[in-house]
């Protein structure tokens, strides 16, 4: 006959029995822990992707804001030296993290949706941008031809593949030419060119040199430089823009955000707006966009 369990066998069960609930309750704890570490952890990052998403429209907005002033003061020139171009921010601090701001004239290069029009003067300069890249006759023939047909463009990335153009090739032309909305008059602005597509657009590389030179130190050019250097200013040129990229770039802690916006600016009787005509969020954007500060 077995004997009844003492007391110390039964303090010893009691004993395992309140361990092994302990264990399951501090199993519970930590899950719920986990649990709820993990929710704050999403609500810190939909907080922060939240405010990153804000700055950058922020960041949009005071472009907006400082073209539109732009337009009402100083409508016979636009150049780097001006109020709007101070808008770049590199690292700059905000709460909790930093934001950066590029903000580019799009009309320093040649538009490339001129070409579905009958544009003598488009036609030929397209031709001589790619004659100085070494770029032969029959693939300018084929990149015009799937602008014509599938234009107009907002990337220049399709005339790789429908030009054949290999990618250091493209990236050389996309220092020159660029995608921008067909509708708007969109001369090159000298304030913005490049000494390279001024020397193309005057057939003068000594002249666009000098004028290159002299913009530099001033910071904008005038009619009367270009007939001082007995360099006539092409039909497709002028000394004014009204269409902008705009990139920000803001990172809140572990979250970082992109908006890349083209801006164009419009005058009519109700005096000067300007407005987003394309956006793209994250990293991937078109290939003239201006590059963000690293």
């Amino acid at each position: 006959m077995r004997k009844a369990a003492g007391p110390e066998g039964e303090r010893g069960m009691i004993l395992v029995n309140v361990l092994l609930f302990v264990a399951i309750a501090s199993g519970i704890v930590m899950l719920m822990i986990t649990a709820e570490d993990g929710a704050l952890q999403r609500a810190t990052r939909l907080s922060e992707a939240a405010h990153a998403q804000a700055a950058a429209n922020g960041g949009e907005l005071s472009a907006i804001v400082a073209l539109r002033r732009d337009g009402l003061v100083a409508f016979d020139t636009d150049n780097s030296r001006e109020p709007w171009a101070a808008l770049a921010e590199r690292a700059a601090p905000i709460k909790g993290g930093s934001f950066d701001l590029a903000i580019a004239d799009a009309q320093g290069r040649f538009n490339v949706n001129l070409l579905m029009k009958d544009d003598p003067a488009a036609l030929q300069l397209f031709g001589r941008i790619g004659s100085a890249l070494g770029i032969q006759p029959e693939l300018i023939a084929q990149a015009i031809t799937h602008i014509r047909l599938s234009g107009p463009i907002s990337d220049l990335g399709p005339l790789s593949g429908a030009a054949a153009l290999k990618p250091e090739l493209l990236a050389r032309l996309s220092g020159l030419v660029t995608a921008l909305p067909r509708d708007r008059d969109t001369k090159i602005n000298v304030n913005s060119v490049s000494e390279d597509l001024l020397g193309i657009m005057l057939d003068n590389p000594v002249a666009a040199h000098g004028l290159i030179e002299l913009r530099k130190r001033r910071g904008w050019l005038t009619q009367a430089d270009f007939d001082a250097q007995q360099a006539p200013l092409p039909p497709i040129a002028g000394f004014t823009s009204d269409i902008y990229w705009v990139r920000s770039r803001v990172t809140i802690g572990d979250t970082s955000r992109q908006l890349t916006s083209l801006l164009v600016r419009q005058r009519d009787a109700q005096g000067v707006t300007v407005r987003p005509v394309a956006r793209w969020r994250g990293v991937a954007v078109p290939a003239q966009a201006p590059p963000l500060p690293f």
